[in-house]
């Protein structure tokens, strides 16, 4: 029975797994990622430490294992990533990540110079600041000597799997959310590029990860004892059309796979659409800001015990609303310059009040991007929810009361390892499609019905949440702007 070694790099931890063909996870080893700021709103992560780490941690994982049984390495990544590179494709600058909002500087420069381009048609992208196109247009004005010197740029996909393989390449579904490829060729789009006088040659090339391998090198496997003939496989994760998709991490992501892009007739675009390869379509939305707040609310204000059963209670009196955007939004009309927000604080909120309302805050935004998705007809006839974020015991119950609908929690605690696993063995002709994967290796979950009492104070309150996010969208925009 063959096993995988299969890598999941987030913007907080860096995990390292080891899955068989039945989904059971054999071993893990996880550790925390340094973000780097070297100035005001930059978030981003050091390549070499990253490698280094990785490295480490893979042979850590494999002591004690026959690795005569290891045929495959696979690896998911965050997305926004974005890395320059000199002439010999060496790092010039670190990695930024989707929390780094330097862009948000020079954003409206940025939607005036782009002003006679529908990006969104093109791209399927939002008018975000999180994106690589903007962000390379921050450089090419803010930091030019940097960006001249730059003659690559890469991805954390394609840097990490041309560190594992030698192969500069990155996967179709990487590609589209940098906002840099054209859904409808598949391919980098040069008009975008040519405004910052770049090309396509400058990119990695992109291949369908659901089925592009490479031999691991051949240094790599004498470093951690592995037969050299070990394929690594480009990556993405298991997904079934009709099936929504919630990941509950440090962000938050909810995806519905179609055989079409789905761009949202809204104004606000709050619909992003990824070709995870041609004829195979990502739709759904993101937020930044999901555990992230959490996590702040805790180091900075209130250390409540986020396991506490007075977490489970909705208050009679008039909520506490927050709206968590320490990092903004991915939403084109409130998004770019949104920030934090607690509204209708009284003497008498708790700190379990805060915490909640930031846990309905993170639902209610989720809320804004399901409807989005049944308002343009993408219908969703399950949840299935992953993520470190459904160990806090009251959250999924919140999802599933505010969203309406039922939520299935995966009985594996690292999803990610296990689905990236699933599609390289369905790649290795293990399995013959995803299905027969899923059959094998998915083992059943708990599932989580909505309250009806409980979602008929769920609508009410997120029409206010709607109404006083919609609302404060201007002034987000003129708060941002009160610099000195």
């Amino acid at each position: 029975m063959a096993l995988t070694i299969a890598i999941d790099l987030g913007t907080t931890n860096l995990k390292v797994g080891l899955v068989n063909e039945k989904g059971d996870i054999l071993s893990v080893v996880s550790h925390p990622l340094h973000k780097y700021s070297s100035e005001p709103g930059a978030a981003e992560h050091n390549p070499d430490e990253l490698t280094n780490l990785l490295s480490g941690m893979c042979g850590q994982l494999l002591q004690n294992v026959d690795k005569n049984q290891i045929g495959y390495i696979v690896s998911s990544t965050y997305q926004f990533g974005m890395m320059m590179l000199d002439e010999q494709r060496k790092p010039i600058t670190h990695i930024t990540l989707l929390t780094d909002i330097r862009s948000q500087e020079v954003f409206s420069e940025f939607m005036t110079a782009f002003a006679d381009v529908d990006i969104y048609q093109k791209t399927g992208c939002p008018l975000i600041v999180q994106y690589v196109l903007p962000r390379l247009f921050y450089f090419a004005n803010q930091k030019p000597t940097i960006f001249k010197r730059a003659k690559y740029f890469s991805d954390s996909k394609s840097f990490l799997f041309e560190w594992l393989t030698g192969e500069w390449v990155s996967d179709m579904s990487t590609a589209a959310s940098t906002q840099l490829l054209n859904m409808n060729s598949f391919q980098w789009d040069e008009e975008l590029l040519s405004r910052l006088h770049l090309s396509s040659d400058q990119f990695p090339r992109v291949e369908d990860g659901t089925t592009y391998m490479a031999p691991l090198k051949k240094q790599l496997c004498a470093a951690w004892g592995l037969k050299e003939n070990v394929k690594a496989l480009l990556g993405l994760s298991g997904l079934q059309q009709g099936v929504g998709i919630i990941n509950l991490g440090t962000t938050a992501m909810l995806r519905v796979p179609g055989d079409q892009p789905a761009l949202d007739q809204n104004e606000n675009k709050r619909i992003q659409a990824y070709a995870l390869k041609k004829g195979f379509f990502l739709n759904g939305g993101a937020l930044n800001n999901a555990a992230l707040p959490l996590d702040w609310l805790q180091k900075t204000l209130f250390n409540v015990h986020v396991q506490s059963e007075d977490l489970h209670k909705i208050t009679n009196e008039p909520p506490l609303f927050s709206l968590p955007y320490l990092t903004g939004e991915r939403d084109s009309k409130t998004g770019p310059y949104a920030s934090g927000v607690f509204f209708g604080i009284r003497r008498d909120h708790t700190p379990i009040d805060f915490t909640r309302s930031v846990l309905e805050g993170v639902a209610y935004s989720m809320r804004y991007l399901y409807d989005a998705l049944k308002e343009n007809n993408l219908q969703v006839k399950e949840i299935r929810m992953g993520g470190g974020g459904v160990n806090i015991k009251a959250w999924p119950q919140i999802f599933a009361d505010v969203l309406g609908v039922s939520v299935i929690i995966s009985a594996a605690n690292e999803v990610a390892l296990v689905g990236s696993t699933m599609l390289t063995l369905t790649a290795a002709g293990v399995f013959k499609d995803l299905n027969e994967a899923s059959e094998k290796m998915l083992k059943g979950g708990k599932r989580i019905e909505p309250d009806k009492n409980a979602v008929a104070v769920h609508d009410k309150r997120y029409a206010f949440f709607k109404k006083l996010r919609e609302i404060l969208g201007p002034l987000y925009r003129e708060h941002a702007e009160l610099r000195f």
